[in-house]
């Protein structure tokens, strides 16, 4: 089997359509078929040109035409091309055989290093010399004044009369000197036009359901004085939009907030000394003007857009730590005073994070990742140095924030808090801690406090000594300090006291006065936010929605509510399902909770509950994305933690608990199965898992892997199947950077995408060109491929493209992060909505679901009908009969209600009434029936159903419990045709008939006497019947439910004697 890519062939891209458009037109779909060109990308041989023929002859002074490994495209071959004579110069391939009248494509990957060179398509005759297009077929290529590099030359033409070859010829003039060039990637095709009808799609125009997920996260906050002199509490919150919230430091009244549009996450935020509170998000400086509760733009930071602290200066200076992967991690300075900004460089070369701050009068200390480095910046003379911290500087991990207390630099690494001494640089300690400290005590300046779970804990900065303070309540354990503030209340039970503040990212704050021991909590109370949607996925009748760093929700499809909220749940990357249950893969440390919506719901966020941690996958991973089941195991495939490089594949199955009264979780996993590469996508089928992977691994490392490879897993013998390898998918010309989801379809065939790289001249990502593709999963060839889309140069390399499967037998996927269905037969595509999509999925109808920002959509799929129903259309006057509606969509699926309204109407309310869905018979007629039913902002009415109501015409009815039953029916005239029939109807259907032929007359009416036998109507075990008389062979009288009465209780219906 070859793995090495070449080109073949592959139907073109569709044109991507809007949905919900009139009824499409058959259109043209243009292709290109390859060609074989022989040795068309120079690499049979290194010393010679097989297939080629140069003119004149080689050697020749002053030209030169051979191949060259200085430069190429593809492989390690081009052919270099050099004219420094008064010659011409050209280098032209075989012929290859065409066809008159068709339409051919000659493109190559063209260098220019001197000059220009001129590419031909020629078309010839036999054995004849002759250009039969005359040299017309013809485009020059020049040297790029700037970002020189690899061009494309591309030339088409149809093969005039006569044609039977064609030929790609280089040239150099004889004009002129110094001309030179590199040829690599030559290829011919022919193109093809083929008229089809586009994809006719069953949906209507798209619906918002709403916010999917809300939380009232935070990642900054701080203390300080308001304007009454109450103590503040500064707060931001995650979401969609971000928000900037001021509340009471000692109630949690809220007393201000500001959403801010165009961002959700504020991590830098800091008092200064202009007794404001400034922050940033997405590079723009905010600052809150206390005094006045007003928020005002400073405008863009010189550095980066990430800012992931901020930290103020005694000397009304503020600066900030960035980030970004290709501008590295820089620091920048603003001067309140002044108002103006200043970019301080970058702090670590060829790092991409500047995490944390600390500032003195001096100095500003830096903390780096991914490979942590502490950096000392000078503020007097703009001198960078390093300070080491022996067993971290140089490893992998971030430096997220530095303090300076005391005369020691506290460093935090994670869970760690090293500890130098600031003059000397000395390593004193690291202590275990989580997430922040606080300034040093007004009480003791040596002290200060620190959270680890539960506990308050001090340390002494002159003693090196940590004391875990006893008698107070336990902290909120389950989320990290993010701020600490010495602070003196107004009000309340610490009035006048100075008392140590802290709040945790949920709001949850506390105040403890370390004189008398005592400890408050309350909650912030700040309105949490709508959170962008991370994760969306469906199963049975829910879909499952995680939200960006915090929170998770569960939508019912069939009531359109939203039935559970976890505001504080671990950010979702990936959602997967193993025997009806959820499983939720979180950043960070790929730990996967398990949710049972069939059982009671309570949170832990450390142990077993519903929802609750079911596995800590460990070995450095960080983010499951890709999951898929089968077999009774799910398959977790992950990326590593930042800095590193390396994903694995996660088995997880479930057992019977030990004590056998529930269920455990055991799972295996298996790293570097490609090495330095992370798990893209996955599929399984009969005892082997497919994966497609990604070249990056975590946040913070460069990829060391030229292109993307796919793996097959054995599960039963824990190894590989076959070595990894990258698949050759026509008309992906550059490297593969991602192979992923992966999916194995109705038809029994491995689906899967790969976005093939595209480069500009200066060698640059310019987009990627995102494959469609369906393999062979036992001889793993390609079956068939299509290039669906472009994929922009900086879309994730995490997040797979989504591969769903409809009930109308298309594939919807997000290839391209565009929403597109594809027809599996033939790859005919269309785009379902414009604009951007990352996550969707396909509800239990059919519908489409997909985010935008912090909103959830529904496309759904169009009503073919309405059919309306009552459980009883024949009636007796004051009989009621509940009233349904039934939506039934064009792709023969019933729709899931999704909260849709429904009211019925009556053609003949003084007939048949309608009230609160139930059926009322008020008068003998007929009425019809409908139902109006308002769907996704869609409105439809169902056809009529007739109902009769009929008069109760019996009289004198006797049910005793001997089970005798006798009675009249009255007539107003009599039969005209057939004699009259009374039946007698139990719970369960027809018990007994008879023909009434008897009549007398009296007062103007015709009664019909009637009797049954105890033996016709097994009294015992009926003792509720119904009358029935038919008249003419039609339905006439039906009387209520009659129950066994004691003689002489006969039935006399209503307004007769």
């Amino acid at each position: 089997m070859t793995w090495k890519k070449a080109a073949s062939v592959l139907l073109c891209a569709a044109l991507a359509i809007p949905a919900v458009s009139v009824p499409a037109r058959a259109e043209e779909i243009v292709d290109y078929e390859p060609i074989p060109v022989v040795n068309g990308g120079f690499e049979q041989s290194n010393d010679s040109l097989p297939g080629w023929t140069v003119v004149p002859a080689m050697p020749s002074a002053g030209l030169e035409a051979a191949v060259s490994q200085d430069q190429a495209f593809a492989g390690t071959n081009s052919v270099k091309i050099v004219d420094n004579s008064p010659k011409s110069l050209e280098v032209s391939s075989g012929l290859i055989p065409v066809t008159a009248g068709k339409t051919y494509r000659l493109t190559a990957k063209v260098y220019v290093t001197g000059k220009s060179i001129r590419g031909y398509l020629r078309f010839k005759k036999g054995g004849s010399g002759t250009d039969l297009s005359g040299g017309l077929n013809t485009q020059l290529i020049s040297i790029l004044s700037a970002n020189n590099g690899w061009q494309t030359l591309t030339i088409e033409a149809k093969a005039p009369e006569g044609a039977e070859f064609a030929q790609a010829s280089f040239y150099m003039g004889a004009a002129g000197t110094g001309t030179s060039a590199y040829v690599d990637e030559v290829r011919l095709e022919l193109k093809t036009v083929a008229v089809v009808n586009p994809l006719e799609l069953p949906f209507d125009p798209p619906v918002v359901v709403g916010d999917a997920v809300r939380t009232a996260l935070s990642q900054s906050a701080a203390y300080g004085v308001g304007p009454d002199g109450r103590v503040e509490q500064y707060v931001t919150t995650v979401g969609t939009p971000v928000a900037f919230h001021t509340v009471d430091a000692v109630t949690g009244e809220l007393l201000f907030s500001e959403p801010l549009p165009g961002s959700d996450t504020i991590w830098g935020l800091t008092p200064a000394s202009d007794g404001n509170v400034y922050f940033s998000t997405n590079g723009e400086l905010y600052r809150y003007a206390v005094a006045e509760r007003r928020i005002e733009a400073l405008g863009q930071n010189p550095s980066n857009k990430q800012v992931f602290d901020l930290k103020a200066s005694r000397d009304g200076k503020l600066y900030g730590a960035t980030y970004s992967n290709t501008n590295m991690g820089r620091v920048f300075e603003y001067d309140i005073a002044s108002g103006t900004f200043r970019d301080l460089g970058v702090m670590k070369a060829g790092q991409q994070y500047a995490r944390g701050l600390g500032v003195t009068d001096d100095s500003v200390y830096v903390g780096i990742g991914t490979t942590a480095h502490l950096m000392r910046y000078d503020r007097r003379t703009g001198e960078v140095t390093e300070i080491d911290i022996p067993g971290v500087s140089g490893l992998s991990g971030t430096l997220s924030e530095v303090a300076v207390y005391g005369g020691k630099l506290l460093v935090y690494a994670g869970a760690k808090l090293h500890v130098l001494d600031e003059r000397t640089h000395a390593f004193i300690r690291t202590i275990d801690f989580q997430s922040k400290v606080s300034p040093p005590s007004p009480h003791n300046p040596n002290w200060i406090y620190y959270k680890l779970q539960g506990e308050l804990y001090r340390y002494d900065l002159a003693a090196d000594a940590v004391i875990q303070v006893e008698g107070v309540p336990e902290l909120p354990d389950d989320t990290a300090v993010k701020a600490h503030a010495w602070v003196t209340p107004t009000t309340g039970t610490f009035a006048g006291k100075t008392v140590l503040a802290g709040m945790a990212a949920f709001g949850e704050s506390f105040l403890y006065d370390p004189i008398a021991n005592v400890y408050e909590e309350h909650m912030a109370n700040v309105p949490p936010s709508p959170a962008t949607v991370n994760a969306l996925e469906a199963n049975g009748d829910y879909l499952y929605v995680g939200g960006y760093q915090r929170g998770m929700s569960v939508y019912d499809t069939k009531t359109g509510q939203f039935v559970h909220n976890n505001q504080s749940f671990h950010q979702p990357e990936g959602i997967g399902f193993l025997n009806g249950v959820a499983y939720f893969g979180t950043y960070s440390g790929a730990r996967m909770y398990r949710l049972d919506m069939s059982k009671p719901l309570e949170y832990r966020e450390l142990e077993w509950a519903n929802p609750g941690l079911a596995a800590d996958i460990g070995h450095e991973q960080d983010r499951p994305f890709a999951m898929t089941s089968g077999d009774g195991r799910l398959f977790i495939g992950t990326f590593p933690t930042y800095g590193q490089l390396g994903g694995a594949l996660t088995i997880l199955r479930e057992t019977a608990a030990a004590d056998g009264t529930g269920i455990a979780v055991e799972h295996e996993t298996f790293r570097h199965l490609v090495p330095n590469q992370s798990v893209f996508g996955l599929a399984y089928r009969n005892g082997k898992v497919y994966g497609g992977t990604s070249r990056v691994g975590g946040l913070g490392v460069d990829p060391t892997e030229a292109e993307a490879k796919m793996f097959v897993f054995d599960t039963t013998a824990k190894r590989l199947a076959v070595q990894p390898f990258t698949p050759a998918i026509p008309r992906l010309t550059g490297p593969i950077n991602v192979i992923g989801e992966l999916s194995i379809g109705p038809d029994g065939l491995l689906w899967g995408i790969a976005d093939g790289t595209v480069t500009k001249a200066d060698g640059t990502v310019d987009h990627y060109d995102a494959a469609l593709f369906a393999m062979n999963p036992d001889t793993l060839q390609i079956v068939k491929s299509k290039i669906i889309a472009q994929s922009p140069f900086n879309t994730s390399k995490y997040r797979p493209y989504y591969l769903r499967w409809g009930p109308d037998g298309l594939l919807y996927t997000t290839i391209g992060r565009k929403l597109f269905a594809v027809d599996p037969a033939d790859l005919r595509a269309k785009q379902v909505v414009e604009g951007t999509v990352n996550l969707m999925t396909v509800g239990p109808d059919g519908s489409l679901y997909y985010v935008v920002g912090s909103k959830l959509h529904k496309i759904p799929v169009k009503i073919d009908r309405v059919v309306a129903g009552a459980s009883n259309t024949s009636l007796h006057i004051g009989e009621a009969s509940p009233l349904s509606a039934a939506v039934w969509l064009v792709n023969g699926k019933q729709a899931a209600w999704d909260g849709a309204a429904v009211r019925y109407t009556s053609s003949a309310p003084g007939v048949a009434a309608v009230e609160n869905g139930e059926l009322k018979a008020v008068s003998a007629g007929t009425a019809a029936i409908r139902a109006v039913v308002v769907m996704d902002g869609r409105t439809v009415e169902s056809a009529p159903v007739e109902v009769r109501v009929y008069p109760d015409r019996f009289a004198d009815v006797l049910y005793n419990p001997g089970g005798k039953l006798k009675g009249e029916l009255k007539l107003d005239s009599p039969p005209t045709a057939s004699p009259v029939t009374v039946e007698v109807h139990g719970p369960e259907g027809l018990l007994a008939s008879q023909t009434v032929a008897s009549s007398t007359y009296g007062s103007g009416t015709y009664a019909y006497a009637f009797s049954f036998k105890p033996s016709e109507l097994d009294p015992k075990t009926v003792n509720t019947i119904q009358l029935k008389a038919y008249l003419n062979g039609e339905l006439y009288s039906l009387s209520p439910w009659i129950r066994q009465t004691a003689p002489g209780n006969g039935h006399i219906p209503p307004g007769r004697e």
